[in-house]
């Protein structure tokens, strides 16, 4: 029985109709459990039951997706709790090869205290605490009565402090999980009947969403791989190989061309993450240069002889260093001035 509007999705859920996504699902699960069949012998039980469901999934899917009105000849479907969605925290190496997780999920089940309806009664009557024992309280309208009290300014029912009023209870689940090869960001994986239960209702399906957490070596470039990997300063300028991991655990290797002195960058393709065409991108490659921190004085002699070994030859080696030099220093007031009184 679906609803005719979303204002009577509401209205059978027992909510105003600004209320919050998990306002719905708590909701739900509190009428959910009081009107199933199994648990309500009522003679209206089973009908206040569907039409609970039919508000449910009217609102969560949307006025668009929500089901045509069934023709005379079909058979309903079986009633079953909602469907769960939580996030798949990943491994960059368990997103591209797949694997077997255990999971811990937290669900939400119904208060032992209050029963889920988020409310105890008293052995005796209070002070509201929501009108301070007026029976009415402020709107935009002016003063209206109080609904927690319903005007009476005492009330024996009070927020239950065990939910805080919310009427839910949070235990956790263990979940193994087998994550298939190819799981890029956001993919979901769907597994039947795996939804945290909801009343005596068949459980829904659990959808699980794929994130990549934060890695010690590749990093996110939004939907790309990239690694950064330092490599001595003389090599870089001699020229060479130079090896690169991969996910996996794997090493490439990558060839450098001699006079590289600068932070460069190479793709190695296949290397990076799943795509949803299928197959996986490419891994960027940075080249880092590293300089070297403590010199003896064997290299320190090593390097004033190639020092001199390149004196005189600095416009053809260095030449955004000569162009800087003759525009800035050979050009200086100071340095004209020098040169005159040298001829002097």
């Amino acid at each position: 029985m679906q609803p005719a509007s979303r204002a009577d999705a509401f209205a059978a859920l027992e909510l105003d109709p600004d209320a919050l996504p998990q306002e719905i699902k708590r909701a739900f699960r509190r009428l959910a459990m009081q009107w199933h069949p199994d648990r309500n012998r009522g003679e209206d039980a089973a009908e206040r039951f569907r039409q609970i469901k039919a508000a449910h999934d009217y609102l969560v899917r949307g006025d668009d997706e929500a089901d045509p009105a069934p023709a005379a000849e079909a058979e309903p479907a079986p009633a079953r709790g909602p469907d769960q969605e939580e996030t798949l925290w990943l491994e960059i190496e368990e997103a591209i090869f797949g694997g077997v997780l255990a999971l811990e999920l937290e669900r939400a089940e119904a208060c032992g205290v209050c029963g889920g309806s988020g409310r105890v009664t008293l052995a005796s009557s209070r002070m509201c605490a929501c009108c301070g024992g007026s029976g009415r309280i402020r709107a935009e309208g002016g003063l209206v009565r109080c609904d927690l009290c319903g005007g009476r300014g005492y009330s024996a029912e009070v927020a239950c402090d065990s939910c805080a009023g919310s009427g839910e209870a949070r235990a956790g689940r263990k979940l193994r999980v087998t994550v298939p090869a190819g799981m890029w960001p956001g993919r979901r994986l769907r597994l039947a009947g795996k939804a945290a239960p909801v009343g005596d209702l068949p459980p829904g399906d659990l959808l699980l969403v794929s994130q990549l957490r934060l890695h010690g070596l590749f990093a996110l470039r939004g939907d790309a791989l990239e690694v950064t990997v330092p490599v001595p300063l003389f090599d870089l300028l001699a020229g060479g190989t130079v090896s690169v991991p991969v996910p996996g655990g794997g090493v490439e290797v990558l060839s450098v061309a001699a006079g590289t002195a600068t932070e460069t960058r190479q793709v190695l393709a296949g290397h990076g993450l799943p795509l949803r065409s299928g197959g996986r991108g490419d891994l960027t490659v940075v080249l880092q240069p590293a300089l070297p921190e403590r010199l003896g004085k064997s290299d320190l002699a090593a390097l004033r002889v190639l020092q001199e070994s390149l004196a005189g030859r600095e416009a053809r080696l260095y030449p955004a260093l000569a162009d800087w030099r003759a525009r800035w220093l050979d050009s200086s007031p100071a340095r004209r001035r020098g040169k005159s009184r040298k001829k002097g």
